[in-house]
């Protein structure tokens, strides 16, 4: 498997790694052209069986026995083709982007996500074109997610710490009070505030494989480019392991 153990330390690092797929570039003609047939007729991703054909692959199911040092793991999310289509002009600036994107998806403590087999979701996202830095390439802030779920073991009650892993969508101040959580939110934890820092864009070439600790901050991002980035995206968790949602 072309997932090695530099890369998987990397990933508990910096709450991402990309890697290389074994998949053939006949393979990945029929993936795309399938994701263009859905996106166009808008139907179900398991009705066409050359785009299951790759969903399905064991790949990733391996990859996420991995990342979650699990005997065996269960698809919690994740058929239905992910696209970024071209936005409009004006584009907004880096800061701007990352201080109105920014967020968490998955709560969860380093107990979590240090335990054997983590507690934690595996998220794959597969890039089915290149993802160049102007074509919508996902920001992430590396390392975030340590000082994050450190602190959420350091003030969540016993009682809701048994709920995690969890769902839960949280950004960094200032919260507007209509946002689905408020006021929870991310407490700035360094002393430079979350949404001035710089984030990383993920950039990949087609084929490869972006995993992602998704209680690290990300956002998703402006497309600047004329064509669509295209993705299948899905997340595993270990079998007997919960995960909640909101």
């Amino acid at each position: 498997m072309s997932f090695t153990d530099e890369q998987l330390a990397q990933y508990e690092a910096d709450g991402a790694v990309t890697i290389d797929t074994p998949f053939t570039d006949e393979e990945l003609d029929r993936a795309e052209d399938a994701w263009d047939r859905l996106q166009a007729s808008g139907e179900a991703a398991h009705t066409d069986p050359d785009y299951v054909d790759v969903i399905q692959h064991p790949f990733f199911e391996e990859v996420a026995k991995k990342v979650l040092r699990a005997d065996g793991v269960h698809l919690w999310w994740g058929l239905a083709p992910h696209a970024r289509a071209p936005s409009a002009a004006p584009y907004g600036s880096i800061r701007d982007q990352w201080a109105g994107g920014c967020h968490t998806d998955i709560q969860a403590t380093l107990e979590d996500f240090d335990a054997t087999p983590r507690r934690m979701r595996a998220e794959l996202w597969f890039w089915l074109n290149d993802v160049p830095v102007n074509r919508g390439a996902m920001r992430i802030l590396p390392g975030s997610h340590r000082p994050i779920m450190e602190y959420w073991g350091n003030v969540l009650t016993p009682e809701h710490k048994r709920m995690l892993p969890r769902v839960h969508g949280l950004r960094p101040p200032p919260v507007s009070e209509k946002a689905p959580a408020y006021p929870e939110h991310v407490p700035d934890l360094q002393d430079t505030p979350w949404i001035e820092q710089e984030p990383t864009p993920f950039v990949a070439k087609r084929g490869q494989l972006l995993i992602l600790c998704s209680s690290a901050l990300h956002s998703a991002w402006q497309n600047e480019d004329t064509v669509p980035r295209k993705a299948m995206g899905n997340s595993w968790i270990p079998n007997g392991v919960p995960c909640g949602m909101p």
